[in-house]
């Protein structure tokens, strides 16, 4: 990610920097005055969204969605639809959410940043996966398991390959596991996906647990 200088950062005019303003905060907010670009959005409207989705969970504008789709003390995970597309997902302090109305977005009209990486795993439920949510953490059941079996790599090994199909009380979602994983787990386990890649593979949404993922049992069936 590029980072905005300090001088170019919109902290509004005359007022000192407030504890909210990290530069990860600043560029979230940045992304959202581009969203609202994007898709022909008044920017102080749009936000307003958020603070309403803050309160009562959900908040729309013209046909986009905004839901809080967690929610702590201190800050809250937002997703954003349009239909079934999702446009951005992404957490915002309860810090910054009550000062928007006081954030000069003038000057986020001249700020230039090549790109925002907004990238990052949150807990979700599977009803909740769709296309465009790349990075999740997942508490499932594993309710199947295929048999084993060998698939070539590109680089001329064999590897193997068994797929799980795991849910939750929401739904179910195939799961990869690949050589050392597929011991792990068996049916009836209890599984923690942490920073799990959300890929579609032939038409079908799947979480695969790569090497920035892990994947752990939390509850044993055989315990």
């Amino acid at each position: 990610m590029k980072i905005l200088r300090r001088e170019v950062l919109p902290y509004g005019r005359g007022r000192p920097r407030q504890q909210w303003q990290s530069i990860p905060e600043m560029a979230r907010l940045w992304y959202l005055v581009r969203v609202s670009e994007k898709y022909g959005l008044e920017i102080h409207k749009f936000l307003a969204c958020f603070l309403e989705a803050w309160a009562h969970e959900r908040s729309s504008y013209n046909n986009i969605l905004i839901q809080c789709r967690q929610k702590t003390e201190s800050d809250g995970v937002f997703l954003v639809t349009q239909g079934q597309k999702v446009i951005a997902q992404l957490s915002l302090s309860e810090a910054l959410l009550k000062h928007l109305p006081d954030v000069d977005l003038a000057r986020f009209q001249s700020t230039s940043v090549s790109k925002i990486e907004t990238s990052k795993a949150f807990d979700m439920q599977i009803k909740d996966i769709r296309s465009g949510i790349k990075w999740v953490n997942l508490k499932a059941r594993v309710i199947e398991k295929s048999i084993t079996k060998g698939i070539l790599s590109k680089f001329g090994n064999t590897i193997a390959l068994s797929t799980a199909t795991i849910s939750d009380s929401t739904g179910s979602i195939k799961l990869p596991l690949w050589n050392a994983q597929i011991d792990m787990v068996s049916v009836g386990d209890t599984v923690h996906i942490e920073n799990g890649r959300v890929r579609r593979f032939r038409g079908e949404l799947q979480v695969s647990v790569g090497r920035n993922g892990r994947l752990e049992v939390i509850e044993n069936q055989s315990r």
